[in-house]
Parts: C-alpha cells; sequence; structure tokens
C-alpha cells in the first residue's frame, strides 16, 4: 500500500525574532515548539511555508531547515527579503509570492498576508496576522473569516499543520 503525501502549511515561524519574547507577542519555548513540528514532517511530504522564516541568524536557520526531508516551498512574507537565488541555494524547492493549488476540491490560495477574494477561491491561506489582526489597516475592509484561514503560529499552536485535518475540520 503507497502511503498518500501529505501537505502541511506554517507561517510566520520568526526563527530568531528575539523581540517577540520581549514585546510579550510569544513567550516561553515557541521556537523550539516550531522546530519540533517541523522535525516531525515525513520525507515525501510537502511543506509550504507562508512566509516569515526568520528574523536574523538567516544562514543557520535555513541550514537547518534544508536538512528537513520534506519538499520545502516557500510563499514569501514581508519579512524574506533575500534574493530568489538566495533561498534557492538554501534548501528550497521552489520560492513564490502566492500559489494557488485545488485540493480536495478546495480552491484554495495560499498567501503571506491575507488576501482579497479572487473569482473561483474557496478559502484563502495565510499568515502575517498573529492571531490578533496584526497590521489590520492593510486587509480590514475585505477580511471575512469564512473565506480567511488564518495559520499563524498564535492560532494553531507553533506547529505546522496537515492541509487534509485543516480542510476537513472546516467542512465540519
Amino acid at each position: 500500500m503507497n502511503k498518500e503525501n501529505k501537505i502541511w502549511v506554517v507561517s510566520d515561524t520568526h526563527f530568531s525574532h528575539v523581540k517577540l519574547d520581549e514585546w510579550a507577542q510569544r513567550s516561553g519555548n515557541w521556537q523550539n515548539k516550531l522546530w519540533i513540528g517541523l522535525e516531525a514532517i515525513p520525507a515525501g511530504d510537502i511543506l509550504f511555508h507562508l512566509g516569515d522564516i526568520c528574523i536574523g541568524d538567516d544562514l543557520e536557520v535555513h541550514q537547518r531547515l534544508a536538512g528537513l526531508p520534506c519538499k520545502k516551498v516557500l510563499i514569501r512574507g514581508n519579512h524574506d527579503k533575500k534574493s530568489l537565488t538566495w533561498y534557492m541555494n538554501n534548501g528550497w524547492y521552489a520560492v513564490v509570492d502566492a500559489i494557488e493549488i485545488v485540493y480536495r476540491g478546495h480552491y484554495l490560495h495560499l498567501t503571506h498576508r491575507p488576501q482579497r477574494p479572487q473569482g473561483h477561491n474557496t478559502y484563502n491561506i495565510h499568515g502575517h496576522t498573529h492571531g490578533n489582526m496584526h497590521r489590520s489597516e492593510e486587509y480590514c475592509d475585505y477580511y471575512d473569516k469564512q473565506y480567511h484561514i488564518d495559520i499563524s503560529p498564535e492560532v494553531v499552536g507553533y506547529s505546522p499543520i496537515r492541509l487534509d485535518t485543516m480542510i476537513d475540520k472546516l467542512k465540519k
């Protein structure tokens, strides 16, 4: 029996962002929780990282990510400012600004920031908001919780989540 490869999503890991603890945005072992979740993704599975990988220690963080056995696709966030070549040379299979996929009959728009509804899309899966409508002036005039799915670590428990599990929960 063949194992079906799974798709995982994560956003706003902000590794090495020391100010998050200082600003009381995150506390405790949030970075460790994220690494444990990332390192548990099996070989052959696909990880979509919806941006804002790290703030500092770029090479060290990306070398650790490159060591993960899954295939990694980066959807760049507002803090991911290196060149496409840099990311490709440091472990990413693909680097894009957004991507649309059809998954289990749903049109999904995977982005870093919440985006306006686009035609046939069922959901916009995104990060950036940190569960508290961070920088909401960028998107508050069109944000709709029935269309926008926030996977910021503060919302999903500091771990990547499987796309099939998320879609199944949305259907209920």
